[in-house]
């Protein structure tokens, strides 16, 4: 059956709602230190709690009522809606969030939006926890040799100039916003209007290259796609629900295109165990001392202990559970692309791009798409253009899980043994 006339006119005037509502909730930001913070923690020498403060947006409370009483409009009788309604649900839940700053119940509506180390994956079996450490056992028996694409070369400056003309050559008639910046949680960040970069940072060619395509090619990309769209333009918004799958699908673009590396993979490993630590317990300090022992110096270690615990409790016991999205989300996107493509359902991989969706939105918005009521994405990268490439590939791996893997460990390890012997 079509979906009629009068659906899409209610579909077109609730994204209209959705996107005057949203507009005061801006976590990351809300979220954000004042430099004196660090300035104060290392004059007491890195040894004393640092005292963050935070102010609430102006329209937080508005928001929250507004998006709860969008959801009691939402009867749920179709996907539609049902859509709509997870939507709405998760905004105010990132209100109620920004509300309970600084307390114990900011974790708890952390949780609710962006899971935890520990909790389940999409399999139901394996956690983004295991996956951390299954890296960090790898990473840990491994020493690479020095490679010039990993020598940080570039000031942010330079940088900055670099990401330009790359991501002039990719939006084509949408220019991108570089700016350096003194502050910022990371090293770069992508917004609504510009990707940012931390003017004291320095950068390899391979960090550039991770930003290009986990900054540009995802999250500005999935912006620029959803702003576009003629009937929900609300998805080129960030919502809470769909973090998950955005961080997870732009770090399955460093993947595939061979832009990531060890030490990118362990610094999402690392803030997986943190924010794990800081459940547990863990205050800023010894959160601080875990980074300073896995080797980044005192402001990185810093910027990382800072992320983990913004918004949430210095002390320990609540910290902020987003960072551990990058890795769940990896491993969720990672096998909806296996089974969609293996299952012959190729066209969902660049739904993932017509904006700001979850894995567990593309079955609907296949639907919407051949209604006609979705506009297909306009900026793609190559590897979700390269469906041949990527069936070929992800099928395999597909057939891999079903290997194993133990079996094959054991005949190395005897091998490797066999190979020490006495050859006298």
């Amino acid at each position: 059956m079509a979906i009629s006339a009068r659906l899409v006119t209610f579909l077109r005037e609730i994204s209209a709602e959705i996107l005057e509502a949203q507009k005061p909730l801006r976590v990351i930001r809300a979220l954000d230190w004042p430099d004196e913070v660090e300035r104060d923690f290392f004059a007491g020498r890195a040894a004393v709690l640092p005292k963050p403060t935070y102010s609430v947006p102006a329209g937080v409370a508005d928001a929250q009522a507004a998006f709860q009483g969008l959801a009691r409009r939402l009867t749920g009788e179709n996907e539609i809606e049902r859509f709509l309604c997870r939507t709405c649900d998760s905004m105010a839940t990132a209100a109620r969030m920004l509300r309970s700053i600084g307390s114990r119940d900011f974790y708890h509506h952390s949780v609710e939006i962006y899971g935890r180390p520990a909790g389940l994956s999409s399999d139901r079996r394996t956690t983004n926890l295991d996956l951390a450490r299954h890296f960090e056992e790898v990473i840990a028996g491994f020493s690479p040799p020095p490679a010039a694409e990993d020598q940080a070369t570039l000031d942010a400056d330079a940088a900055a100039g670099f990401l330009r003309e790359r991501f002039a050559a990719f939006f084509p008639g949408h220019p991108v916003k570089v700016k350096v910046v003194d502050h910022l949680a990371g090293t770069a960040s992508s917004t609504g209007a510009e990707i940012r970069l931390k003017r004291d940072v320095r950068f390899s060619p391979r960090d550039l290259r991770q930003i290009e395509v986990h900054e540009g090619q995802v999250h500005r990309a999935t912006t620029l796609n959803g702003r576009a769209q003629p009937v929900v333009p609300f998805i080129g918004v960030p919502s809470p629900r769909t973090t998950c799958t955005q961080e997870g699908l732009a770090v399955f673009t460093e993947f595939i295109t061979g832009s990531t590396s060890l030490a990118r993979v362990r610094r999402l490993c690392d803030r997986t165990i943190a924010i794990h630590q800081a459940e547990g317990g863990a205050s800023f300090l010894d959160l601080y001392r875990f980074f300073r022992e896995r080797g980044n110096d005192e402001h990185n270690s810093f910027d990382c202990a800072r992320r983990v615990v913004r918004g949430g409790l210095v002390e320990g016991g609540a910290p902020f559970t987003k960072d551990g999205c990058y890795l769940d989300g990896f491993l969720r996107v990672t096998n909806f692309l296996r089974i969609a493509l293996t299952k012959g359902q190729s066209q969902l991989v660049r739904l993932l791009f017509a904006g700001k969706l979850a894995v567990d939105d593309a079955p609907l918005f296949d639907r919407l798409a051949r209604e006609g009521v979705l506009a297909e994405p306009i900026y793609l990268p190559a590897w979700a253009k390269d469906l041949s490439f990527l069936t070929a590939f992800m099928s395999y791996t597909a057939f891999l899980g079903r290997s194993d893997l133990a079996a094959e460990q054991r005949r190395l390890e005897d091998q490797l043994a066999r190979a020490e012997e006495d050859l006298d």
